[in-house]
């Protein structure tokens, strides 16, 4: 994806001379995109976070203009808000945008599920497995960082198996929405009990059956089982006396 430069008002040498861009600040622009994009995903953000340009870069070591376009691309695409001066906010959202993303991903992340279900290799029920057993160790460990980063990639890479840029695209842009409030979840402890048959176990089954249908379910299953905590600790935020911030 092209990044549009916002840090020049007029062409470089280079650029009159050639017509082109510094392809090493493109790849900066792309670098910091996608860091960022990973810390939001996997929960690095919480909701309500203040983003600054100048934390950002010194956090990474590099200049503000590649973070400036990495920031309004995130904004773009609806992951941060965009506030007076030079700062963004990673939005907070309310029950109502929760279930919203919530629905969105069931409908997406299952179609992608059913769809990997008739396309996975050897390969890539290796990986899911790998990736869960992670998960697991996380969560037995109370390392919850980590274990919002293993259920990320236990979710993409499911999304990827399914065979479509498009649907991985609009599910990587909801979780782009949705992982800071997974912070709200994970911070409280309220995790699925270990005790249960987790839903990433039925799913790679059905993977094996080539079951579609049966990972779609699992993987909605999944996705709606930590419904009633999220909601739960949102209502309690906005609460006299919650904690929302």
């Amino acid at each position: 994806m092209e990044l549009k430069s916002m840090g020049a008002d007029r062409p470089s040498n280079d650029e009159r001379s050639e017509g082109l861009r510094s392809l090493a600040h493109v790849n900066l622009a792309q670098e910091a995109y996608g860091e960022l994009k990973r810390g939001l995903m996997t929960g690095g953000f919480r909701p309500g976070a203040k983003l600054t340009i100048r934390d950002l870069a010194s956090a990474m070591g590099i200049s503000p203009t590649p973070v400036r376009e990495a920031l309004v691309q995130l904004a773009a695409e609806g992951a941060l808000e965009q506030t007076a001066g030079r700062s963004f906010v990673v939005p907070q959202l309310d029950a109502e945008s929760y279930e919203d993303l919530r629905r969105l991903r069931e409908l997406t992340e299952g179609e992608a599920a059913f769809r990997a279900a008739g396309l996975a290799t050897n390969k890539t029920i290796a990986e899911l497995t790998r990736l869960h057993a992670h998960l697991i160790e996380a969560k037995n460990s109370a390392d919850y960082r980590s274990a919002l980063v293993w259920n990320q990639r236990f979710h993409l890479e499911l999304a990827a198996a399914g065979g479509s840029r498009r649907l991985l695209r609009i599910v990587e842009g909801l979780w782009l929405q949705m992982g800071p409030l997974l912070n709200v979840l994970y911070e409280h402890r309220d995790v699925p009990s270990l005790g249960e048959r987790h839903s990433h176990l039925t799913v790679i089954e059905a993977l094996h059956n080539r079951d579609g249908a049966a990972a779609r379910e699992a993987i909605q299953a999944d996705i709606a089982g930590s419904a009633t905590a999220i909601l739960g600790n949102l209502e309690a935020q906005d609460t006299p006396g919650g904690t929302k911030r």
